[in-house]
């Protein structure tokens, strides 16, 4: 997609791929593997931020230069849905949404009324929407969230983290199977490794839900 720049995935994809290994030279260096592990998922905020912020740009010129040029119709507007509910939160999506249609407004107000909502929402992504206090994340998160809690077995991993005593070798085959887990679920999605790739509609919100799951469990059990 024009405007985007592959640096940021590549940096997705490399972290990722960090997170997914523990041997060799880096278990040398690294002495702390739960550290290590959360402190590779933390890293992925900026290229995330900015990709995010990247395809935000993209969808929105891309939506103003189509209606400019003619009236959408519901099915085109369906699509332009589609990839905002993915780069907004749920509030700024509503806000945008309701005037995603081909309700016969004029076309110029058309332009007029969805620009002026695009100037005011900002994309969010999965570290924005962590920081906000459980009760204010929004639903399809929170759904996201458990579909890919039970994908990885992370909640039977949590259980078993929960045992008392917490010994090392524990903690060491919980963290080994958590890195399987996540390698097995990236090749299924079949994450792109070509720069000229965009992460697609349907991966990228995986990518970062798997990303805020991890965390969630990392974090509660560090």
């Amino acid at each position: 997609m024009p405007g985007i720049n592959p640096a940021h995935q590549m940096v997705i994809l490399a972290r990722l791929s960090e997170y997914c290994q523990f041997r060799g030279a880096t278990a040398y260096h690294e002495k702390d593997q739960w550290e290590y592990m959360r402190r590779k998922l933390r890293e992925t905020e900026p290229a995330i931020t900015g990709l995010k912020a990247e395809l935000f740009a993209a969808t929105r010129a891309t939506l103003l230069r189509e209606l400019k040029e003619a009236p959408l119709t519901d099915e085109r507007f369906a699509d332009f849905r589609h990839l905002f509910e993915r780069l907004l939160d749920h509030g700024g999506f509503a806000d945008l949404a309701i005037h995603l249609c081909a309700d016969g407004t004029p076309p110029e107000a058309k332009l007029r009324v969805i620009t002026s909502v695009l100037d005011m929402v900002q994309p969010t992504n999965l570290f924005l929407e962590e920081r906000k206090p459980p009760e204010q994340r929004s639903s399809s998160w929170e759904k996201l969230i458990k579909e890919l809690t039970v994908r990885l077995d992370i909640e039977r991993l949590g259980l078993v983290l929960g045992r008392k005593p917490r010994t090392r070798a524990r903690k060491h085959f919980i963290l080994r199977r958590l890195r399987r887990n996540v390698a097995e679920y990236c090749s299924v999605l079949h994450i792109p490794t070509d720069p000229s790739q965009t992460f697609t509609p349907f991966m990228l919100p995986r990518i970062e839900g798997l990303i805020a799951a991890n965390l969630r469990l990392l974090n509660k059990h560090r």
